[in-house]
């Protein structure tokens, strides 16, 4: 256990390195090229180390548009960007795991072949064009959801957690639940769009563990002994289906985050997508160092934390390691 904390602390350190020389371009480069006022005295070197105390010290910089700390709004636009990706899963899980379980069990059927085809579709659907789509349906159909922004105007929410979901439940005193129901109203759009390519991933994963779960030998012993297949199902089967799904979703936790970048902009939300889209457009061109270092910096630790994690839960993960030995 000692020796895979210690590989995977070497390949989380390896990785920061890599994309701290790569941001640390990016942001010489843009100093340079616009006479910013950024210390750019000395080596490269010495420059470098100075980044890495920096960036160490949580500075990132500062906007040159409203010269607000780069990291802190960062994480504010990033805490948006997470809530929608989360709506989005419990959305897809709600949806395709149902699916999947049905495939998985009735594989090379008609009904499995359906769900299949959907998932297909929409995963071949680009996510910029069924959010346009979305945002025009209102126009037809009448407005029935918001598509525009996070929040209703009318709603003065302070930003506390950056997670408007728990913030708007912060200020129930001054509004109630009207707006915390005013942001469910607001994510429901975006967080369906994002979700169809979350429901083919889902439906796929889990019809493949489904399928191999059903022909393990377990389940055939279960079989012999005249268990229903319904009593099978739910009790030996799911939950031993489930679990390998977690650690295969976060192999597309960095496709699920720029789509949900994508779908920010279509909606106009104000996440990090949006606020690196705006602030590039206006010139402010230190967000991007910024924002990969956020973005990219999650996407190492949250992988890297599963993993651990899922060594820790998983009998067989933790078998795998003396196997390696």
């Amino acid at each position: 256990m000692l020796s895979f904390l210690i590989r995977r602390l070497n390949l989380l350190l390896i990785t920061a390195f890599i994309l701290t020389i790569i941001t640390f371009t990016i942001e010489r480069t843009v100093a340079i090229n616009s006479h910013s006022t950024l210390q750019i005295e000395g080596n490269y070197f010495t420059q470098y180390l100075s980044y890495l105390w920096n960036i160490s010290n949580a500075n990132f910089g500062y906007s040159s548009i409203d010269n607000q700390p780069l990291f802190e709004r960062g994480l504010v636009f990033f805490a948006s960007t997470l809530e929608l990706c989360l709506t989005a899963l419990l959305f897809s899980s709600l949806i395709a795991i149902p699916l999947g379980i049905l495939a998985g069990l009735f594989r090379n059927t008609r009904l499995d072949y359906a769900i299949m085809s959907i998932a297909i579709i929409g995963l071949a659907l680009p996510v910029f064009w069924v959010g346009v789509m979305a945002v025009l349906l209102p126009s037809v159909w009448g407005q029935v959801l918001p598509v525009d922004g996070n929040l209703s105007l009318i709603y003065e929410v302070p930003v506390v957690t950056g997670f408007l979901l728990i913030d708007t439940l912060l200020v129930t005193e001054q509004y109630g639940l009207f707006a915390f129901i005013d942001r469910i109203a607001h994510l429901i759009l975006p967080a369906l769009v994002l979700s169809f390519f979350l429901i083919t991933e889902i439906v796929r994963l889990t019809r493949h563990s489904m399928t191999m779960v059903m022909r393990s030998n377990y389940i055939q012993a279960a079989y012999a002994k005249g268990f229903s297949r319904t009593k099978i199902v739910f009790t030996h089967a799911l939950k031993n289906a489930l679990p390998p799904i977690i650690p295969q979703l976060r192999l597309q936790l960095s496709t699920i985050i720029s789509f949900a970048m994508t779908i920010e902009i279509v909606f106009n939300l104000n996440g990090i997508g949006k606020w690196l889209f705006t602030s590039l457009k206006s010139g402010d061109y230190l967000v991007l160092p910024a924002g990969v270092l956020i973005i990219s910096g999650f996407i190492l630790s949250f992988s890297i934390f599963i993993e651990i994690v899922m060594v820790i839960i998983s009998p067989l993960r933790r078998g795998s390691l003396y196997a390696d030995k």
